[in-house]
């Protein structure tokens, strides 16, 4: 006879605490669902990258939320901490001794800057894209149809050789190293979409930061911290659980779950479904991250203004300094990242030098104050940023076809929808969407 538990008497589990597998456990814990989420760090957030400044709580990754981020700020209103303030898109960089600034709510000067950044054919070449991403939103995130013809037409070389030097060197570059931690020539035109879909948005930011989400997300989600996935519990075909083990050096133990979803980097998933689906785990490994190291530095007086809030650098290790907020213009975020910015040496006398060789190139090129510091904060992630792989879309529909496989597992993270909060948000809805739909169809009880 057919059998079908309540949600209630099913049991998930959700592997990762950043924005994927928060998104995806608080749709399964609203659906009803005994979940439960699983994370290695000992603290939620991810690649949100929470630390502390100073005596004050501060993000040093991702915090710029999109006006169209709707799935990521539908979680933080369902968690009561949607508190937003605008923030907008601006950044600068310096082309012939001239700053030019691409700033979200001044669409006339930014056009006319991005005209002076390359050739026609080339910004024609771009225009196109945006029209197709402004017409179409499934183009904003990787694997949509328009980006798949891109992919198949143009995947054979890197984005490096799709738009001039003079495009690619002044704007292109600035945008993939931001958000994806690579050079153009390791990243491909089908995955450029969610790159020029970040230019195309207006931003807000948390005015408390994430930490008030992560609380109330904890408050309603059983969470297990300190905790390494090591392998799935497969049996007759289907995930039957989790192998866990606590902290670094922890008993192994076999914990039983309905249905799993992996919501973690694509590296790491491989190194959990390895034993079970050994080709699935080599595809995944195929995905490659790029480092990244963010030094956040408090002044005692506004390094930026109004008009210029973030400077693009491509002279050096530091890719990228912008305020961390606009009005907390006194906070410096600078990112390095890009081939240059893979740094090894985090030892505190380098950081100092290579802050003071930022500092400099900010009163050369926007007038700085020569501010003196009062707090610093470092965060080195090994593998900040997903590249995707070339030809992703085909990437993407081999993993669905072998993850079918084994019932009861859904895939989600940034290599799935896209590296942004919104992109991976989605991921994680959709995840909980398909277990929720495997969940619900009839078993066969003897």
């Amino acid at each position: 006879m057919d059998f079908t538990p309540t949600a209630a008497q099913r049991r998930v589990a959700v592997v990762g605490g950043g924005i994927s597998g928060l998104t995806a456990a608080l749709r399964l814990h609203q659906r009803g669902y005994d979940t439960e989420l699983v994370e290695a760090a000992d603290t939620l957030g991810g690649r949100f990258g929470v630390a502390v400044l100073g005596g004050r709580q501060v993000m040093t990754g991702g915090k710029n939320i999109g006006r169209r981020y709707t799935t990521f700020r539908r979680f933080t209103a369902e968690l009561g901490a949607d508190d937003y303030e605008s923030f907008g898109y601006n950044a600068s960089r310096v082309k012939d001794g001239r700053v030019l600034t691409l700033d979200s709510e001044k669409r006339g000067q930014t056009l006319r800057n991005i005209r002076r950044m390359g050739s026609s054919r080339d910004l024609a070449r771009l225009a196109a894209m945006a029209a197709r991403i402004r017409l179409d939103d499934s183009n904003r995130f990787l694997g949509s149809r328009y980006f798949s013809g891109v992919s198949r037409r143009h995947d054979r070389a890197p984005l490096s050789t799709f738009f001039g030097r003079e495009l690619t060197d002044s704007l292109i570059r600035p945008m993939v190293i931001r958000n994806n931690g690579a050079e153009p020539d390791e990243v491909y035109p089908g995955t450029f979409g969610t790159n020029l879909a970040m230019l195309l948005d207006h931003y807000d930011q948390l005015a408390h930061g994430i930490q008030p989400a992560l609380d109330a997300f904890a408050a309603r989600v059983p969470v297990r911290l300190g905790t390494r996935v090591t392998g799935l519990d497969i049996r007759d075909g289907a995930v039957r659980g989790l192998r866990l083990a606590e902290g670094d050096g922890g008993t192994e133990e076999t914990v039983a779950y309905d249905g799993v979803v992996l919501a973690t980097p694509a590296y790491a998933t491989a190194g959990i479904v390895r034993s079970a689906q050994p080709a699935l785990a080599r595809r995944l490994a195929d995905v490659r991250y790029f480092p990244s190291t963010v030094v956040l530095v408090e002044y005692d007086r506004p390094v930026f203004d109004e008009n210029v809030r973030a400077l693009a650098m491509d002279d050096g290790p530091c890719s990228n300094a912008g305020s961390y907020g606009m009005q907390e213009r006194h906070i410096v975020r600078y990112t390095y990242s890009g081939r240059e910015g893979r740094l090894t040496d985090l030892s505190p006398e380098h950081i100092d030098k290579l802050t003071g060789e930022v500092e400099e190139k900010l009163v050369e090129h926007l007038g700085a104050p020569r501010a003196e510091r009062v707090h610093t904060l470092v965060k080195h992630w090994d593998a900040a940023y997903s590249g995707y792989v070339p030809h992703h879309p085909s990437f993407l529909a081999e993993v669905r076809e072998r993850v079918g496989r084994l019932a009861g597992l859904e895939l989600a993270g940034d290599y799935i929808q896209g590296v942004s909060i919104e992109a991976c948000a989605r991921s994680g809805s959709a995840a909980a969407a398909r277990l929720t739909a495997h969940l619900s169809t009839p078993r066969e009880r003897a």
